[in-house]
């Protein structure tokens, strides 16, 4: 059975249409909006401005693990290129503010997130356009935390 996109079934179907040209003529608008709509749906997801929202996790403290729960935090995404993106992030640990760049890549499916801070790594996943959830692991000092975040809107 002949596949139904093989380029000899589609000059076939062009020709029984009543003459090659013709026939093509009908059918590249359809190829053409389909490319145009793939090209649309692949961009990647714009992460710039500010989010805000709260982590739990567990952070090594001598030995035992002490459950830190709802801090804030702040992510700043300042830069965007494609499904590259950097910025700063500030959380609190043990009473002090920190302040930390990183730099983070979007996946090839526009919704997981990967990103490097200084000491750790984030995992997440983009939910909508204004909320995202990252897992960031820590090694060394061995922190865990889940980071539920919002968009910041002006």
């Amino acid at each position: 059975m002949e596949n139904r996109w093989s380029s000899w079934y589609i000059m076939e179907a062009c020709y029984k249409q009543g003459g090659t040209m013709r026939g093509m003529q009908k059918i590249w608008p359809g190829f053409l909006i389909i490319l145009i709509t793939g090209v649309c749906a692949a961009q990647a997801p714009d992460l710039v401005g500010n989010w805000t929202g709260n982590t739990t996790g567990y952070f090594d403290a001598d030995g035992a693990y002490n459950l830190l729960e709802n801090d804030s935090i702040i992510l700043a995404v300042t830069e965007q290129n494609d499904r590259l993106f950097t910025g700063s992030i500030t959380y609190t640990r043990e009473g002090e503010e920190i302040v930390e760049d990183f730099a983070g890549a979007i996946g090839a499916d526009n919704k997981t997130l990967y990103i490097a801070e200084s000491k750790g790594y984030g995992f997440g996943t983009i939910i909508s356009e204004d909320e995202i959830e990252l897992i960031y692991l820590e090694d060394g000092e061995k922190v865990v935390a889940i980071d539920k975040l919002h968009r910041i809107k002006a």
